[in-house]
């Protein structure tokens, strides 16, 4: 009876184990709060979160609370969630637009469509 047990609880904690994978996760809208500034997550349409190689992971309520917030060692990977899209996507495949009315007034979000400006492009502006 106790190899049955102890054979069952292998199999519990070796199905728990994550796959390794590091994917983006949705935070806790209107309580979250920005990794850089604190101001609450409210706004999927300008929200970033960064997710680190130890799993952990950053959430931002502006494109330049994520590109201002350092991380020397572990750069992550950066998602953003493009306005007309329900979804999170790598940065680096969002396109944005400038002009906007963000919540720390870069002015600058993905887009689903119409942008224009690539996330290099954006960076730059930032590094200004």
């Amino acid at each position: 009876m106790k190899i049955i047990i102890t054979i069952l609880m292998m199999l519990i904690l070796t199905s728990c184990q994550e796959s390794g994978e590091l994917k983006p996760q949705e935070p806790l809208w209107g309580r979250e709060g920005c990794a850089r500034c604190r101001m609450v997550l409210s706004e999927k349409r300008y929200a970033v979160q960064r997710v680190l190689s130890n799993g952990e992971i950053h959430f931002y309520d502006d494109l330049n609370c994520a590109l201002q917030h350092k991380h020397d060692e572990d750069k992550g990977t950066l998602y953003v969630h493009p306005h007309g899209k329900d979804q999170w996507i790598l940065a680096e495949q969002a396109k944005y637009q400038s002009g906007l009315r963000t919540p720390m007034n870069s002015g600058y979000g993905a887009v689903n469509e119409g942008g224009e400006i690539t996330f290099s492009e954006v960076q730059e502006k930032f590094k200004e």
